[in-house]
């Protein structure tokens, strides 16, 4: 499935004894040179949660399966949001009824180009198949719809992508 140009998409493994953050920001700071990444959790202030650039008019979103760091970058800075699951991932079904990897990966692709992820219950995201133009689409209740693609990823991997419109603009405390 071909995303829009202005959406890029990249992995590299995760060395042994390498911690995975270093290598998805490496990922990010190669897709934009001269930007800042920085995460900080608002509810605990700890450097992790969603990633928020600062320098380049662009938004991205990091993974981590299977000993990989993925990450997806657009240019336009509209919501995004990817998730990677290892394709023989189990016991899905005990966060998210009937879910196997690939329905797992849409619907947490879907909550973080939502904004909130894990904050919300997975139940509430509702993922429509071939919708205008997309391989997918999805939606938190009765929120805006995104676009969504299933992707080639590295080996063993499944991956998936969700992209909305721009989000506000604001930069992390």
């Amino acid at each position: 499935m071909t995303l829009p140009a202005e959406v890029r998409l990249r992995w590299r493994r995760v060395p042994e004894g390498v911690e995975r953050r270093a290598v998805s920001r490496a990922l990010l700071q190669e897709m934009h040179p001269a930007a800042t990444f920085v995460s900080r959790c608002p509810r605990c202030g700890g450097p992790h949660g969603r990633v928020h650039v600062i320098g380049a008019d662009a938004s991205v979103s990091v993974s981590y399966a299977a000993g990989w760091a993925v990450v997806a970058a657009d240019g336009h800075g509209r919501r995004i949001g990817v998730d990677a699951v290892a394709a023989d991932a189990r016991g899905l079904e005990r966060v998210l009824p009937r879910a196997d990897a690939r329905s797992w990966a849409r619907v947490e692709a879907v909550l973080k180009a939502d904004g909130r992820g894990l904050a919300v219950d997975p139940g509430r995201v509702r993922v429509v198949e071939a919708v205008a133009g997309a391989h997918w689409s999805g939606r938190v209740d009765a929120g805006g719809l995104l676009a969504g693609w299933d992707l080639d990823g590295p080996p063993g991997v499944l991956v998936a992508l969700a992209l909305g419109g721009r989000p506000s603009r604001a930069q992390p405390q």
